[in-house]
């Protein structure tokens, strides 16, 4: 009965030892309220986290670190491109002779052949009067010839008229010799004068025909009073002067439409030679090839490949310093990098932190990455893991400093209660800034049980004390 009464005083003492562990081993970290720490005093306003919420804390102005120009995609065609300039590629001049291409056939279009017309007399003509009896002369036209002697000649006027002395104008433009002589006459005789004479045309300046190309004295010839045919006004040119007859060709343009005869059908058609022209016809003697200026053109494109070589040699040397170029930067930015990824690894250059702690694997600081924003789920969700065991999913937060100089002390709490998983979602959308730090509370249990653990070696020994008597 005595050893009973005693197991139970230890079991007592065992009791009272536990809860008295219990009370001073540990204690649980709160978030809220005011605290005071070191003599600070901190006002910390604890925020529910919503889609509303992390919005309006994403507000807070962060710009991501950049890497180094090492990391950065273009980084080699930047390097390779603050050396010198390159020497540029000359630019190749286009050959200044056009392109002959020899025709394979050329289509005739014969002109009409035409009948001989009278010769009809036109403005700028001159014409003389010959009168066949020297008494008659000297005794009925006196002036007439006083007039004609010292003008040589009567000149069409532009109204088509001559002006004779002692009988006006006469109008004679457009007629012919025939019916010129026949109006002379009617003038002089309405003049009281009777003579006898003949008319001649000195000089044919109304009709002319232009002759031109390739002929050996372009020119201009009239039309007189026998009818003036193509050939023979292509001989009054000094003749044809074509280099090559197969391709060649004789053109004849009046009033706007053009006619053509190949050289050799020109020359062996007698049709050709019944061609009779008229005033204002333009003959032209041509190729659509001329072998002169295909030799030049074949000389310059000669030279220009020359010249091709020579530039293709040069561009190739180009490619060849571009690739030596691009190759040293290569290896510049290989060596900044390592260099860079040294300083990194020992903390030589400055970085933004965030820091995690509580129930969490182990509290660490996490860097914040360069040229983007983290996540709380980054943080929560990185090599450390949340202990389903130990963590209160309830109560995550993310306590932040007030940016705001002007209010110290001032502190927010963002909590995110995941005790409904779906929730989780809102850390993947709460961006991280430096000096942030997250905080896992722990379950209830996880205390109790530390406290347990905590306390039961003291208990052991008391058990032990009271088990021996001492």
């Amino acid at each position: 009965m005595r050893a009973v009464w005693r197991n139970r005083g230890a079991a007592a003492l065992l009791l009272s030892g536990l809860v008295g562990a219990c009370g001073v081993v540990y204690t649980v970290p709160d978030v809220g309220g005011n605290a005071v720490d070191s003599g600070t005093e901190y006002n910390v306003r604890v925020v529910p986290l919503s889609h509303e919420t992390a919005a309006a804390a994403n507000l807070d102005t962060y710009v991501p670190p950049r890497l180094p120009l090492a990391f950065q995609p273009d980084a080699v065609a930047r390097v390779a491109a603050k050396g010198p300039p390159p020497p540029q590629l000359p630019a190749l001049p286009a050959p200044s002779a056009p392109l002959e291409s020899r025709p394979s056939f050329i289509p005739d279009r014969f002109p009409p052949l035409g009948t001989p017309q009278p010769y009809r007399i036109g403005v700028s003509d001159v014409v003389l009067l010959s009168v066949t009896s020297a008494a008659t002369s000297v005794e009925a036209l006196p002036g007439l010839l006083t007039a004609q002697a010292k003008r040589n000649g009567y000149v069409v006027q532009d109204d088509g008229a001559i002006a004779v002395p002692d009988a006006g104008r006469i109008r004679i433009a457009g007629l012919t010799m025939p019916e010129a002589e026949a109006a002379i006459f009617d003038a002089l005789v309405a003049a009281g004068i009777d003579p006898t004479f003949s008319l001649e045309i000195a000089e044919f300046n109304s009709q002319r025909v232009a002759i031109g190309g390739e002929v050996r004295a372009p020119t201009l010839a009239p039309i007189s009073l026998t009818p003036l045919y193509l050939h023979e006004a292509v001989e009054l040119a000094g003749g044809l002067a074509v280099t090559d007859r197969s391709v060649a060709k004789v053109q004849l343009t009046r009033r706007g439409t053009t006619y053509q005869i190949g050289i050799e059908r020109f020359r062996e058609d007698p049709a050709a030679r019944r061609i009779v022209l008229q005033d204002g016809d333009s003959i032209f003697v041509g190729s659509e090839f001329r072998e002169d200026a295909a030799q030049l053109r074949f000389d310059q494109e000669l030279a220009l490949r020359s010249q091709r070589i020579t530039t293709t040699e040069f561009a190739l040397r180009l490619e060849e310093l571009k690739a030596t170029r691009e190759s040293q930067a290569r290896d510049r930015l290989r060596d900044a990098r390592e260099v860079f990824e040294a300083r990194l690894e020992l903390g030589a250059v400055a970085r933004d932190y965030a820091y995690v702690t509580g129930e969490v694997g182990s509290t660490k600081r996490f860097p914040l990455p360069f040229e983007r924003s983290a996540t709380l789920a980054d943080v929560l969700f990185d090599d450390q893991r949340l202990s389903i065991q130990n963590s209160d999913f309830s109560a995550i937060y993310v306590l932040r400093p007030a940016s705001d100089p002007t209010t110290p002390g001032a502190l927010t709490a963002y909590h995110l209660d995941a005790d409904n998983a779906v929730n989780l979602a809102l850390a993947t959308q709460l961006q991280m800034r430096p000096n942030d730090v997250v905080f896992v509370a722990e379950q209830p249990i996880t205390s109790w049980n530390r406290a347990i653990s905590q306390a039961l070696p003291n208990l052991f020994i008391t058990a032990a004390s009271i088990a021996t008597g001492n």
